[in-house]
């Protein structure tokens, strides 16, 4: 069924508790005119386009997985119920539009992470999205330059003072995107900016968030300007253990494969933080997706076999004899 954001449920039933699969459906960009081309095993992107395995790869470990086993109704397995998501590049928005409520599934695995197979993310931070606005005075840059009130000079002295960038081990922040000015002879009035604060820990989250505003404050009040802000959750941290159910699932479905378990922290967000924080954990794992978002982006024929058998055995392990 396709909810109205455009989200894809399906349900495959089986035997025992279900397990979600999901994976977003959505590339970054520009996704049309990608010639995928195969070089030694490896898919690339033939011309200067993304090659869009982010996440077109996990979407296709998932239909693999359901193809084996409606093509043998003798494998015993997991009910399945699969959510394939839209405008996850762009915010986690399919997800977050999504009515976790359908679900009968209490944990699952997201079909979304890069590095070598077997990677497996068990937590990823917290963000905030912080929107300003500087608001300052407008003058004529020549006649009568000291009326105005520079909200570009502003903005410029409040990101300065920002701590920005790898603020320790658990948090990042940016100011990703500036605009303002009208022309050089006008004293600009008005700048927006859009950043954002991430971290795996909430206490040091809400102080860098309050950091960036201070900077934001102090400078308007040095130069009698004023400061408009909204700051908005983007999604949650989880962690998951290795006795939860996904990351216990993973780890046992690897070890009998002899895949080498890589448990990681992430530093951004995906579809997992949306179910997880509704309550059905989920953990990111690896398709070998490389080089995502970029002309170079690439991935193993036989990496997405072998996150397609950890798929796989995931579903059938608790069945087998």
């Amino acid at each position: 069924e396709q909810d109205e954001a455009g989200n894809l449920l399906a349900r495959l039933p089986g035997e025992g508790d279900p397990v979600l699969l999901s994976a977003h459906m959505d590339t970054v960009g520009e996704d049309r005119g990608i010639r995928p081309v195969v070089r030694d095993g490896v898919v690339y992107s033939e011309g200067d386009t993304i090659l869009g395995a982010d996440d077109k790869s996990g979407v296709a470990i998932i239909l693999e997985n359901l193809a084996l086993l409606q093509e043998h109704p003798d494998i015993r397995h997991l009910p399945v119920e699969v959510v394939i998501t839209v405008g996850e590049e762009r915010g986690l928005l399919g997800a977050k539009a999504f009515d976790v409520s359908k679900l009968q599934a209490k944990w699952g695995i997201v079909l979304d992470a890069g590095g070598p197979v077997g990677t497996l993310v068990y937590s990823a931070p917290s963000q905030n999205y912080i929107d300003a606005t500087v608001i300052g005075r407008k003058a004529h840059a020549g006649g009568e330059p000291e009326k105005g009130i520079n909200a570009i000079k502003v903005a410029a002295e409040a990101i300065a003072a920002m701590p920005l960038g790898r603020i320790d081990e658990e948090t990042t922040a940016n100011i990703g995107v500036i605009r303002g000015g009208e022309a050089t002879n006008i004293v600009p009035d008005r700048v927006e900016m859009r950043g954002e604060a991430r971290s795996r820990n909430e206490a040091k989250l809400e102080k860098q968030t309050q950091a960036m505003l201070e900077a934001l404050h102090e400078a308007a009040a040095r130069h009698g300007a004023s400061v408009e802000f909204n700051v908005r959750e983007a999604f949650k941290t989880y962690r998951i253990t290795p006795d939860q159910p996904p990351y216990a699932a993973a780890a046992r479905a690897m070890e009998s494969l002899g895949i080498t378990l890589r448990p990681t922290m992430s530093g951004g967000g995906t579809d997992g933080n949306i179910y997880t924080a509704a309550g059905v954990l989920c953990t990111p794992l690896s398709t070998g997706m490389t080089d995502v978002h970029t002309p170079d982006e690439h991935i193993a024929v036989q990496d997405m076999v072998d996150a397609a058998r950890i798929i796989a055995t995931i579903l059938t392990q608790d069945h087998h004899p």
